[in-house]
């Protein structure tokens, strides 16, 4: 006998789900969230995780694509104007230094990425502007599925088949990054830069389908298309707990600690979900799982209450290439590169090594379970938003890929060459820096990537995408061909997250999965939106 009942139970309090839970409590419907962790935000939160009033990001730092969805740019829930949620914009969103100290910085304004550009490449700086143009005209399409529902993989391709724009997006979305930069660029400079953007997918440049972050890579410069990668004041997390904070003022329940062993099913359809505890709680109407695909039909459902073959389907799963070592310091002063100021002031700074062979050749070796520590990337979120440490101090947000899988050891053996290969990875930092001496670290905190897995429970493999996202794995296709619309093969039960679209990051797409459950309880998403306005 449940010892609860509401209309709709959500299984896992990341952002995503939190974004589906504020659209149906808006909605009047009752809505209860269960979450495996003492507080909620999954990914999306900021926590003290070296000494005491030092707020740093363990997982997502940039909320570059949710910046682009009506959730933020039309504030249709009310979370900036109501609930205090803030962003600022950096005029030099990224940034990408090469080992002789040389950089290519990319400006929200395209004139003065061009001069950047031209110390590597006169004509590649003529080039980019029509690149920018023809990759801004991609972004609005793409976002068009990012935002809302996406369409069948046939149906998509039909429509854009039938006209040269659409023939175009075609071509790049079954490219590499690499195959991009090669048709547009003449530079190492530039195909670097742009494929180390591509990379922020978790798969390599090289991987066909890498060629959308063409369509990202415009977002930089926000060319009628709303602000690139927003810094939220007061870290990652202030989206999360505006959106937790809204659920609740509107009669919504949210329950930490509450992990779920199990989802109830009865002839085929959802009844609830039942807590390790023992706990049951009923779901009248549907059952929104926030989890990883696999958790939910490996773990949560019995092979029996599934079709035959999905098991296996989902078990085969591919996850990402490579994995996060995320290291988060606490400074007594920012850091100052030897690559000059234009850079010490950039949101993202990334470390890539040249030429482009031998920049892309980890990403193969990460295939072979071989680490490396010469290319990480560094955000200084306290230059834009000093609220996150005490007066003058600074956090450092210290990121780099690693296998998950090591050679000759598997997982475990992180354990042993943890302390190595973090070090190693700081050590690249001192040496494109000019003042990170022991002095200026006031405190450390790292996780490797099977530790990232136990952090945050729907990261497995310390994947933070859930599944990679891979061609395969995209639009209608994720997670798997016709599951790619947020409904199950179970009646009422439906998925939400990163392994449903848009996938990987801080994205809002919570936003798109609800539209498919209103339109299942009968409820005008069109018509929600206007009334809120």
């Amino acid at each position: 006998m449940a010892n609860e009942r509401h209309e709709v139970v959500i299984i896992g309090g990341g952002h995503n789900g939190l974004t589906v839970a504020a659209y149906l409590v808006k909605a009047g419907v009752d809505v209860c969230v269960v979450e495996i962790k003492d507080k909620v935000g999954g990914g999306v939160i900021t926590e003290e995780l070296t000494l005491p009033g030092f707020k740093h990001d363990p997982a997502s730092v940039m909320h570059a694509l949710i910046s682009a969805n009506p959730l933020i740019t039309q504030d249709e829930l009310g979370l900036k104007s109501k609930y205090g949620l803030n962003y600022i914009y950096s005029d030099k969103p990224f940034a990408v230094v090469f080992p002789d100290d040389r950089a290519l910085v990319f400006y929200r304004d395209i004139e003065k990425t061009c001069e950047s550009i031209a110390q590597f490449s006169r004509r590649d700086a003529e080039v980019y502007p029509k690149f920018i143009q023809d990759a801004t005209q991609m972004f609005k399409v793409a976002s068009m599925a990012a935002f809302n529902p996406p369409p069948s993989w046939g149906a998509m391709m039909s429509f854009l088949d039938s006209s040269e724009v659409g023939r175009e997006y075609i071509r790049v979305i079954l490219s590499s990054m690499v195959d991009i930069c090669e048709r547009w660029f003449e530079s190492d400079a530039m195909k670097i830069a742009l494929s180390r953007f591509a990379s922020e997918y978790m798969i390599g440049p090289r991987e066909k389908g890498t060629g959308m972050a063409m369509f990202f890579v415009a977002s930089v410069h926000s060319v009628g298309i709303g602000l690139p990668m927003g810094i939220p004041i007061g870290g990652s997390g202030e989206l999360t707990r505006t959106l937790a904070a809204l659920i609740k003022d509107n009669g919504g329940t949210i329950k930490v600690s509450s992990a779920v062993k199990s989802v109830k099913v009865s002839k085929g359809e959802v009844k609830g979900v039942i807590l390790q505890n023992g706990d049951e709680i009923e779901a009248t109407k549907a059952v929104v799982s926030n989890v990883s695909v696999k958790q939910l039909f490996l773990d949560m459902l019995k092979p029996d209450e599934l079709p035959s073959e999905l098991p296996e389907k989902v078990r085969a799963i591919p996850h990402s290439t490579f994995s996060p070592l995320h290291q988060a310091l606490a400074l007594d002063v920012a850091p100052k590169y030897k690559a000059g100021e234009e850079v010490d002031d950039a949101f993202f700074v990334e470390f890539a090594s040249y030429p482009l062979d031998k920049f892309l050749r980890p990403f193969d070796e990460f295939y072979y379970g071989i680490p490396n520590t010469e290319m990480p990337l560094m955000v200084t979120a306290t230059l834009f938003d000093p609220s996150r440490a005490p007066k003058g101090k600074h956090t450092l947000y210290l990121y780099h890929y690693e296998p998950y899988h090591l050679k000759d050891g598997g997982p475990g053996k992180w354990a042993e060459i943890k302390k190595e290969i973090a070090d190693g990875i700081f050590e690249t930092l001192q040496r494109q820096t000019k003042n990170l001496s022991a002095a200026n670290i006031l405190g450390r905190w790292a996780v490797t990537p099977p530790e990232l897995e136990k952090y945050f429970p729907s990261m497995l493999n310390g994947d933070i995408g859930h599944i990679g996202q891979f061609l395969t794995q995209w639009f209608a296709y994720r997670p798997l061909p016709g599951m790619g619309q947020y409904r199950t093969p179970i009646k009422k039960l439906y998925q939400c997250g990163a392994c449903t679209p848009p996938g990987t990051g801080v994205s809002g797409g919570g936003r798109a999965a609800v539209q498919i459950i209103m339109e299942d309880l009968d409820i005008d998403f069109g018509k929600l939106i206007a009334n809120l306005k």
